[in-house]
C-alpha cells in the first residue's frame, strides 16, 4: 500500500538547467533554491567571479577554493581516474572551440540538414597534459588546460541538495536538475517514485517507465544538447583523445547508481566508449539502458 504523503515543490532555473525539488517538508525545499544559487555562483564557468573561473585563469598556479568546490574537483578527478581518462574534466578549451562559449540557451540551434561534426586531431590532447593537483583548501589546474564542471557538477549538486533535505528530516524527497534525478528518504524507499526514460530518437515520448526507490538516475545523449558552429552540428560529449564531439554508435544512456555525480559520469562514459559493457557496470555499481542508432540495449536497469 502506498503511503499518503503531503508534498511541497519548487521549480526554477539553476546551473543552466530546469530544476524541480519535491519533498515532504516545506522549509528545506525553499532553502534548496538558495543552495543551488550558491553552487552556481561558485561553479559556473560563465560567471567570471566564480571559483572555477578563477582556477582556470590561474592554470598552473595554486588557487584557494571553498570546501564544496574542492569536493567538486575531487569528484571530477576521481571520474577521470575511474574511467581511465574517458571522462576528462580538462576539455573546456576544446568545448569552447566547438562553439560552446556561452550558456546553451544562447547557442545557435542545430539544423537537421547540417553536416555532423567530424573528429579532428586535437592540438594538445589533454590526456598528456598532466593531472589536477589537490591539497587541503587549494587546487592547481595543469598549465594550458581548463576545468569544466560539466555533468559532474550537476550530479553532485543533486547529491548535496538531497543531503540537505534528509538532514532536515525529509522522508520523501526528489531533486531533478536537467537530466539528473536524485531520490531519497525512508518513505520513498518503501513506496518508490515513478520516473520515465525518454526515447532519444523521438524526444518528448516515453520509452519506458520504472519505479525508483532511492539513489540517482542520470541520462546523457548526443542528440539533446546540440548547436550549430562553423556550419556543423556540435554536441557536448567530447572524445578525450581528439577533443572533438564523439561520433560513435551510441547516442544515449540512462543510468541508475547510488549517487548523482557517479550516475552522470557513467552515463556519459557509456556513450563515449562503446567498449564499456555489463562487466564495467557491475564493477561500478550501476545499471543502464543504452541507445544506439537501432534502439535500446538493457544492461540491467529494467530487469
Amino acid at each position: 500500500m502506498m503511503t499518503e504523503v503531503g508534498l511541497h515543490e519548487a521549480t526554477f532555473r539553476a546551473l543552466g538547467s530546469h530544476c524541480r525539488i519535491v519533498a515532504d517538508i516545506e522549509g528545506p525545499v525553499h532553502a534548496a533554491v538558495h543552495r543551488l544559487e550558491d553552487l552556481e555562483a561558485r561553479w559556473s564557468r560563465f560567471i567570471p567571479t566564480s571559483e572555477i573561473s578563477s582556477c582556470n585563469r590561474r592554470a598552473g598556479e595554486w588557487t584557494e577554493v571553498s570546501e564544496v568546490t574542492h569536493l567538486l574537483i575531487r569528484r571530477a578527478n576521481e571520474a577521470r581516474l575511474r574511467t581511465n581518462g574517458v571522462m576528462n574534466p580538462l576539455l573546456l578549451n576544446e568545448l569552447i572551440a566547438c562553439g560552446y562559449d556561452r550558456s546553451h540557451e544562447g547557442l545557435v540551434p542545430a539544423v537537421d540538414a547540417m553536416c555532423p561534426s567530424q573528429p579532428e586531431a586535437s592540438a594538445a590532447p589533454h590526456l598528456e597534459l598532466g593531472n589536477i593537483t589537490l591539497e587541503s583548501g587549494r587546487v592547481r589546474i595543469p598549465t594550458g588546460a581548463a576545468f569544466d564542471p560539466g555533468g559532474v557538477g550537476k550530479g553532485l549538486a543533486t547529491d548535496l541538495v538531497m543531503d540537505d533535505l534528509l538532514t532536515a528530516g525529509a522522508t520523501w524527497a526528489m531533486v531533478s536538475l536537467g537530466g539528473d534525478l536524485r531520490f531519497g528518504g525512508a518513505t520513498l524507499a518503501v513506496d518508490g517514485c515513478e520516473t520515465h526514460i525518454e526515447n532519444p530518437h523521438d524526444r518528448g515520448t516515453v520509452w519506458a517507465t520504472m519505479r525508483i526507490h532511492g539513489g540517482a538516475v542520470a541520462t546523457s545523449s548526443t542528440l539533446s544538447r546540440r548547436w550549430a558552429h562553423d556550419g556543423r552540428v556540435q554536441h557536448h560529449l567530447l572524445d578525450s583523445t581528439s577533443g572533438r564531439p564523439v561520433d560513435g554508435p551510441r547516442v544515449a544512456a540512462t543510468v541508475h547508481a547510488d549517487e548523482g555525480w557517479w550516475a552522470d559520469v557513467v552515463a556519459k562514459t557509456l556513450v563515449l566508449n562503446p567498449a564499456i559493457g555489463r562487466e564495467h557496470l557491475t564493477a561500478w555499481g550501476a545499471r543502464a539502458v543504452i541507445f544506439d542508432e537501432h534502439g535500446a540495449i538493457d544492461l540491467g536497469l529494467l530487469t
